[in-house]
């Protein structure tokens, strides 16, 4: 098995923080994936349309629509940044 290559797909606790806390708007905009250009296979399993689209935007908090830049947040209160992703991409 090629552990590096296994490591590359995972994400830590501590590497989606540091990804939440980005200001987008200090980002370029021409930085961030503009999401209407992200297509994910929906006939994949979750785990792999989550790591496809993962793979594809990079940072899953800080996106782009267009000419827009689109900072994701979760209410405190609310489901899990787990239960959003997974019911963001069963409508995707």
């Amino acid at each position: 098995m090629n552990f590096g290559k296994v490591r590359e797909l995972v994400m830590t606790v501590m590497e989606l923080d540091a990804l939440k806390d980005v200001d987008v708007r200090t980002v370029e905009k021409e930085g961030l994936v503009d999401i209407r250009e992200v297509e994910i296979d929906r006939s994949l399993p979750l785990e792999e349309r989550k790591r496809a689209y993962l793979e594809a935007v990079g940072n899953p908090y800080a996106v782009r629509v267009g000419d827009m830049k689109v900072k994701v947040r979760f209410a405190e209160d609310g489901g899990s940044f787990e239960e959003a992703f997974e019911n963001m991409l069963r409508n995707v």
